[in-house]
């Protein structure tokens, strides 16, 4: 396998870490300096030529190949075994409807979450329970850096010149998490977009705002009432890019989730609800409303570990959500 991208020789480890900072190719963290025989690594891992491409985004006259996302994904901190997700969420951002250079240049400083559905999820270890939003998880936070750091280097959105974001934000720096699909029988993400239950998918979802309904009460209904009156605080204009394809996702807590099971609900009614009472235009206490074409596009996500009566909202910024199947070599 022969790498087309140049070399840069350094003296030690240490160094290299260094050039590539100096450079502006990292997010401001170390990075594992990408030698040849890493890469190769991971493209291999992939089953893929470092020349396949991967998508393109025609307003930057841009063409996205799999060597340069195997390069950043070493820097990551990947394991050869991450890159075929890494490479669905690629692939997911550079779908149309992703909307790869307008949610990446603008001001809002949007974030991307990359979800991850299916067996590999346990085979790779991508936490989905408790704390699964945040740092400890090796491959929650380097596919997740993955993904940015292309967004950095090869979507080539650098703070100051394509990413103009007034402010920026954390969730910048990786955002990847799994569903816990075994927590009940409920219906897993992928499977209500089509996929079958078997199926590795990532779902990647540009955000604009992360909010946080907490609701102890253990009625359902007070629990659907107090997420979608969240949504509505924040409502959602209507985007005439994406028209009827946005969607908003609700990454639905342990605690709230089994009192909606106990209730005898499901994800199907529950998006039922949640749709009825976000896009209402006199439901809730606000005048807001969501702006959802149909209750398909309340996406819930099951994550999170148990104690806290709390779920979260990922509201969008000018993309749809958009899914990608991952394939294995």
């Amino acid at each position: 396998m022969s790498l087309t991208s140049s070399t840069v020789e350094n003296e030690g480890w240490v160094e290299a870490v260094d050039t590539y900072i100096d450079n502006g190719w990292t997010d401001g963290l170390p990075v594992i300096p990408p030698t040849v025989e890493a890469v190769e690594a991971m493209l291999a891992a992939g089953g893929m030529d470092g020349t396949e491409v991967l998508g393109e985004i025609p307003t930057r006259d841009l063409v996205v190949n799999a060597e340069k996302v195997a390069i950043n994904s070493v820097m990551a901190g990947c394991l050869p075994e991450y890159f075929p997700v890494v490479v669905a969420a690629v692939r997911a951002h550079l779908q149309p409807l992703a909307n790869a250079h307008s949610t990446t240049a603008t001001l809002a400083g949007a974030a991307h979450a990359v979800v991850v559905n299916g067996p590999i999820r346990s085979e790779i270890g991508v936490e989905c329970g408790q704390a699964c939003l945040g740092p400890g998880f090796r491959a929650n936070a380097t596919i997740g850096r993955a993904h940015r750091l292309v967004v950095r280097n090869v979507f080539r959105t650098v703070p100051g010149v394509l990413d103009r974001a007034s402010f920026s934000w954390p969730l910048r720096y990786s955002f990847c998490f799994g569903e816990n699909e075994e927590h009940s029988e409920w219906t897993p993400l992928h499977v209500l977009e089509g996929y079958a239950p078997g199926d590795d998918v990532v779902t990647l979802m540009s955000v604009m705002r992360y909010l946080v309904a907490t609701e102890f009460e253990p009625e359902p209904e007070a629990i659907l009432e107090t997420i979608a009156d969240r949504a509505r605080i924040d409502g959602l204009l209507v985007d005439d890019f994406v028209g009827d394809a946005r969607g908003v996702m609700v990454v639905l807590g342990p605690e709230h989730q089994r009192r909606l099971v106990d209730g005898g609900w499901t994800k199907e009614t529950m998006r039922e609800a949640l749709w009825e009472r976000m896009d209402a235009p006199t439901a809730g206490k606000h005048d807001n409303r969501v702006h959802l074409a149909s209750p398909e596009n309340v996406l819930i996500v099951c994550a999170g570990g148990p104690g806290l009566a709390q779920s979260n909202l990922l509201i969008p910024h000018l993309a749809a959500p958009t899914h990608e199947r991952v394939v294995r070599p």
